[in-house]
């Protein structure tokens, strides 16, 4: 009897570990078919399952969220890796975002751009991200966008906004009460979201959305 039970057992455990590894492979098919660059996960030490969430948005993305004047053939935004890393302004947090530097440290300059399309959910200052816009898009990523100088437009909440649409320009607000500038440089900082069973919101970290679409770069006249 307890030969059959020891056999039982492992047959139950050759197919988890078959049905583990057709999963892996599954997702991993679902990921290169979305167009999601491998490597850049793997850069940021970013996890299959984890992987998986951006699912929720891939398809929409079209632009990369820094605009250039027309005359320049291509400007040179600087980010880096900033996931998690500590900050201390209102109490010890983790960061969750990417902060997007341009080659010119001038508030008011870059025109801050919608990624996809999407609804206005949330609009204003807060005191960490100064004057603030927030866009869900049509699958369901929340783009958070924030330390504004000025919006775009008057935006109200439920407005629609279309990819590429100029939301406001890049500033240096916020890390105090309302109207506060100048405590670091200017810049953007991307937050991504998304709707988790676990989670109303569950931060994504933008560093791969941000490689993909360097490229995707869109130039104005202004």
């Amino acid at each position: 009897m307890g030969k059959w039970l020891l056999l039982l057992w492992l047959l139950i455990f050759a197919d988890a570990q078959l049905l583990g590894n057709l999963q892996d492979k599954i997702s991993l098919l679902e990921l290169r078919k979305a167009g999601i660059p491998e490597e850049a996960f793997q850069e940021a030490e970013i996890g299959r399952e984890e992987a998986l969430l951006y699912l929720t948005f891939w398809e929409d993305l079209v632009w990369f969220p820094l605009a250039a004047p027309l005359q320049e053939s291509r400007e040179e935004f600087f980010f880096e890796d900033s996931w998690h890393e500590q900050r201390s302004y209102g109490g010890e947090r983790l960061h969750e975002g990417c902060d997007i530097f341009g080659s010119r440290s001038i508030s008011g300059y870059y025109p801050v751009i919608s990624i996809t399309d999407g609804s206005v959910e949330q609009i204003g200052w807060l005191p960490l991200g100064g004057w603030r816009i927030g866009i869900r898009s049509q699958g369901g990523g929340y783009f958070y966008y924030a330390h504004l100088s000025s919006y775009g437009r008057d935006f109200e909440e439920g407005d629609q906004v279309k990819a590429g649409e100029v939301l406001g320009f890049m500033g240096d607000s916020g890390y105090g009460p309302q109207g506060t500038t100048g405590q670091f440089p200017p810049h953007l900082h991307l937050g991504i979201y998304v709707r988790t069973e676990e989670e109303e919101e569950h931060a994504l970290n933008p560093y791969p959305v941000l490689q993909f679409l360097q490229e995707k770069q869109k130039n104005f006249s202004y």
